[in-house]
């Protein structure tokens, strides 16, 4: 027993003797009068320019201790500003060192700077701080524990700025307010996090405030870090759509062994309701694995409005925007798409489902299926953004769709309506709208029924100019006007478009009064037709005005439909509708008077018989 006693008053002794020369060090010892040392030291070991500004405070008792203020460390054999920091305070207790722990309190870091580089040839601006890389650690046995542990209390950053550059790709990215909360971190035990930052950049365009509230755990043996009761909110612009809105729950996981991560999330982006199960393979060039479903997406809503009064067209003289797509080049990516609506240009479709497909530059979206306007949608479409200037290909089916409000929501014209089917095949290259119709190839073709072409009421018009048709020679010109329409019971045509202009020959409009044929083109690039139409009367009902139209059976109307497609206007050639009158008029009455192609001789008995002439007949024609 008194070797024990003895024992333990050796053993505090020692104790308060190393207390007491602890004490007199750190009450003596002045860190700061190193600072030329330690300056040249980091100078000739790393070829940087380290500034101590701030004070240097240690302490030894009862915790290991030390408070750096105003530090920088310039760019390696540059003047330039690597990093800096306003202060630094962390602290180390002294008595689980000697069992392989340490036990940290809370670290807390004050303005922090830093300037991460990546260099034209891959190399980072920190390559040579880090050293030389470290031969990889055989894996342990499972579950075989690091031999030094490591427990913080916490961490506690104030005030950070990050910030990225790639000089290849000319980037940069910045990380700006960064304030970063934790609860305890210790292997294996989940400890809270806070953290809140804005981030800024320009490829794509950037600017966003984001905050994250989750639960931490994390095993350094294995490389594996969990995220759980994760919370996150943004809000700011990206890629082009501004006030964006985010909120999202969930969990992930990360695999740094495997170079995989997870994560399964919930939430709205703006006021669209969304799931998603993401997956990543690989970091240094990751491959994306989602499926993702939204319950609505307006797409419009996050685009900048168009001017007033020019709806999709720059204002005089100002540039049309460019689309960048180069942020496709590196996309690695797979999985599914589900919307229930959605509406992108105006244009709606709900039920939407696409499966998606990127490599290489390449983006193929297919199949694209959706209801669409009373019809269905299916559909095929490939990007590609390697080339400098990007290319597409799209392949549309549009079944028992109602064409009308289409065209309205599309094009901003009420020109035609019915319902039925539509097909498109075509190819595309540029980064406008403006290149992309004007690059225009393929085919395309229309079949339609109990419609209406809006603008004009043809068999009308044929109508008001009966009384005419022996006088008029010149073409009669009119605008379309809305409130008239010629209805149809069918209309079909096909059309081949070569750069930005689709060509027809093969139009058929079919209804009970009228039969309509014509060719033509239309340039998409510059939004305008010019295309001639021949409408036959063919009915003998009083029609759509309720007027006889007897007299005209047979006779066709060439009528010229031109202008801009929102507006265009229709040309009459009542001059050579007179004349196709005339003549069948006169063909009728010869064989009439002339016993439907009798002989000469016998047209001339008969002529005598009935008292007159064909010269007669021709006066009584012509009522001469």
């Amino acid at each position: 027993m008194k070797f024990v006693k003895y024992a333990l008053l050796v053993l505090g002794g020692l104790v308060i003797l190393i207390g007491a020369v602890l004490a007199y060090v750190a009450a003596t010892f002045d860190p700061n009068q190193y600072k030329p040392h330690i300056v040249q030291a980091v100078k000739e070991r790393t070829q940087r320019t380290l500034r101590l500004e701030g004070d240097i405070g240690l302490s030894f008792w009862p915790n290991i201790g030390a408070r750096v203020g105003k530090v920088s460390l310039s760019e390696r054999a540059s003047d330039r500003e690597f990093a800096a920091v306003e202060e630094v305070r962390v602290s180390l207790k002294l008595v689980p060192l000697l069992s392989k722990q340490a036990v940290v309190d809370t670290v807390r870091v004050r303005g922090l700077r830093a300037n991460l580089v990546k260099e034209k040839d891959g190399r980072l601006n920190v390559d040579d701080l880090a050293g030389p890389p470290a031969a990889k650690a055989a894996p342990g046995a499972k579950g075989a524990q690091p031999d030094f542990k490591v427990d913080v209390a916490g961490v506690d950053i104030e005030n950070a700025t990050l910030a990225y550059i790639d000089q290849a790709a000319g980037t940069k990215v910045t990380l700006s307010r960064v304030n970063l909360k934790t609860g305890r971190i210790a292997p294996g035990v989940p400890g809270r996090v806070e953290l809140s930052l804005n981030v800024q950049g320009d490829k794509p365009k950037l600017d966003l405030q984001a905050k994250l509230n989750t639960r931490l755990t994390f095993d350094p043996g294995q490389q594996v870090l969990a995220l759980e009761d994760l919370a996150l909110e943004a809000k700011g612009a990206a890629a082009g759509f501004k006030s964006l809105a985010f909120r999202a729950s969930g969990g992930a996981t990360v695999d740094g062994s495997k170079e995989h991560a997870q994560a399964q999330l919930a939430g709205k982006f703006d006021e669209t309701g969304f799931k998603a199960r993401l997956g990543v393979d690989g970091f240094a060039a990751p491959a994306i694995q989602f499926d993702v479903e939204l319950d609505q997406l307006d797409v419009d809503r996050y685009l900048a409005p168009a001017p007033a009064g020019a709806k999709q067209k720059p204002a005089a003289g100002d540039p049309e925007p460019r689309f960048d797509l180069s942020g496709l080049r590196a996309l690695r990516a797979g999985g599914a798409l589900k919307i229930g609506s959605f509406k992108a240009n105006n244009v709606k479709a709900s039920n939407v489902q696409v499966a998606v497909k990127a490599s290489n530059g390449r983006v193929v979206l297919d199949p694209v299926t959706a209801d669409f306007y009373q019809g269905k949608l299916a559909s095929a479409i490939t990007i590609n953004a390697a080339p400098a200037t990007p290319a597409f290909a799209v392949r549309h089916r549009f079944n028992g769709i109602s064409i009308g409000p289409l065209v309205k929501d599309l094009a901003d014209s009420d020109i035609l309506e019915g319902r039925g089917d539509v097909a498109a095949d075509v190819t595309s290259q540029g980064d406008t709208v403006s290149a992309l119709k004007k690059a225009l190839n393929g085919a395309a073709s229309l079949k339609l029924a109990d419609g209406a072409l809006k603008g004009i009421d043809l068999a009308g018009s044929i109508r008001s100019a009966r009384a005419r048709l022996g006088a008029a020679r010149e073409g009669e010109t009119q605008a379309a006007d809305k409130s008239q329409k010629t209805d149809f019971s069918e209309l079909t045509a096909t059309f081949k478009i070569t750069n930005g202009v689709a060509r027809n020959n093969d139009l058929d409009m079919k209804s009970p009064l009228l039969r309509v044929g014509g060719a033509g083109e239309i340039n998409i690039g510059a939004d305008s037709l010019d295309y001639l139409v021949k409408a036959s009367i063919v009915g003998t009902s009083k029609g759509q005005a309720g007027r006889d139209v007897e007299d005209l059976r047979g006779v066709t109307v060439p009528v010229r439909v031109s202008g801009p497609l929102a507006a265009p206007s229709y040309k009459l050639d009542l001059g050579r509708a007179a004349t196709d009158t005339a003549k069948q008029r006169l063909t009728d009455e010869l064989q009439k008077r002339l016993g439907g192609g009798a002989a000469k001789g016998d047209a001339d008995q008969e002529g005598a018989k009935s008292g007159g002439s064909t010269r007669d007949a021709l006066r009584g024609l012509f009522g001469r």
